[in-house]
């Protein structure tokens, strides 16, 4: 076993877009540089946290993963890190260590939201609602936006504004299932193997991309209700990132609905994650610049 392994445990390539839709919202609240404390709070607090939950979530699915070609080679079901308990103990410390600094440097209701996502993530999500339903990543996509809620109500002086952080919490929950179910075109296989309902396992590929495009062409509006919280340049520079990353994830849906290929499923899965981090950075870009 190595330090890359347990990093593995904590699947890396999630967190730093749960941190980026967290310190997004952070800045559109502020309206400018948030201060230290609350840079601290979000994204030390926010990454162990979220760290320690897909720690757990490895762990939860360890024998699940061992059956999956995908995931097979993963530390614990190819017996990298022994005992499995060690990584039981690394996610329960990450959460704790992740509450303790956000307790520490933000207010109440966004450690709140630093728990919540965690909670739902592993109990609500990993053991209640992926085993059980093909709405699975709908529901349990809260997660994610508990990240960007969690960001928004770090900044009190903001809390007047609340639609626009349940805004921002809605666009982390529409973009979610257009992102997983790409993906899980592309490892459906795995899923039915396994008897997990995710959706394209469940209707297969073909209606799977049409539920791909209805929910992209729900998230378009979404990403776009709250470009009036913004004023002079930055109201131009948000509306034309949105505008044209929408139209070029739509277009990757589309491609996929016309042609349900594994190629096309990859391709609409690599370029949605980008899409998130862009228009978060499009949004902070339109906070920060002068009106």
């Amino acid at each position: 076993m190595s330090l890359s392994d347990y990093l593995a445990l904590t699947k890396p390539k999630i967190t730093p877009l749960l941190l980026m839709a967290a310190l997004g919202s952070s800045v559109v609240a502020a309206r400018g540089i948030p201060p230290v404390t609350v840079l601290a709070g979000v994204l030390v607090g926010g990454a162990l946290a979220s760290s320690g939950a897909l720690a757990l979530n490895s762990y939860l699915e360890m024998d699940m993963d061992a059956k999956m070609k995908r995931t097979m080679g993963r530390p614990l079901p190819s017996g990298k890190i022994v005992p499995a308990s060690h990584a039981l103990a690394i996610g329960i410390g990450l959460v704790a260590g992740g509450l303790l600094v956000a307790a520490l440097t933000l207010d109440y209701l966004a450690t709140f939201f630093i728990a919540l996502g965690a909670f739902i993530y592993v109990p609500v999500y990993t053991l209640f609602l992926k085993p059980r339903t093909s709405w699975n990543i709908v529901l349990g996509g809260f997660a994610g936006s508990c990240a960007a809620l969690a960001g928004w109500y770090a900044i009190p002086s903001a809390w007047g504004s609340w639609q626009v952080g349940w805004l921002l919490g809605a666009l982390v929950f529409v973009w979610t299932p257009s992102h997983f179910w790409s993906l899980a075109v592309i490892t459906e296989e795995d899923y039915s193997a396994v008897n997990v309902p995710m959706l394209p396992s469940v209707v297969g590929p073909v209606a799977a991309s049409r539920y791909i495009v209805v929910n992209t062409l729900l998230l378009i509006p979404v990403s776009l209700l709250y470009i009036f919280y913004f004023a002079g340049v930055g109201f131009f520079v948000y509306t034309a990132v949105a505008v044209v990353f929408d139209l070029l994830l739509l277009g990757t849906n589309i491609k996929l609905f016309k042609s349900p290929t594994k190629a096309n499923a990859w391709l609409a899965f690599k370029f949605s994650s980008p899409y998130l981090a862009v228009i978060f950075l499009a949004a902070m870009a339109a906070a920060v610049i002068p009106a």
